[in-house]
C-alpha cells in the first residue's frame, strides 16, 4: 500500500469517527444525563444497618409517584444496584417496592 493510499484511508476513517462523535453528542443532548432524577424529591427515612446509617424509601411512602416509578425503573435497568449523584442505591432484599441508599 502506498503512502498516498494509506493517508487517504486514514483521513476517511477519521472523518467517519468525527461523524460518529457528532451523532453521539446529539443523542446525549436529546436524552439528557442520568442525573436528571432528583431523588431528593422522594421521602427518605433514616435507618441504621449493620454497615452503618442508610436511607430508605418505598412505593407506599411516595404514593407510587412518577418520580418513584422512574427511580424503580432505572434501578431495574441496572440489575438492582445503581450509583448516582453521590449515592449507591439498591432494592431491599425482601421487597423490590423498597429502595435503600447510602452515600458513597
Amino acid at each position: 500500500m502506498s503512502d498516498d493510499v494509506a493517508l487517504d484511508v486514514l483521513i476517511e476513517f477519521l472523518n467517519a469517527v468525527e461523524a460518529g462523535v457528532a451523532a453521539a453528542k446529539q443523542r446525549i443532548k436529546q436524552t439528557g444525563p442520568d442525573d436528571a432524577l432528583d431523588m431528593n424529591g422522594l421521602f427518605w427515612e433514616q435507618k441504621q444497618g449493620v454497615k452503618g446509617p442508610f436511607e430508605q424509601t418505598s412505593e407506599k411512602a411516595n404514593q407510587n409517584s412518577l418520580l418513584w416509578q422512574k427511580l424503580r425503573a432505572k434501578l431495574k435497568m441496572h440489575n438492582g444496584f445503581w450509583q448516582n449523584s453521590g449515592y449507591r442505591l439498591w432494592f431491599d432484599m425482601k421487597n423490590d417496592s423498597v429502595i435503600d441508599r447510602r452515600r458513597v
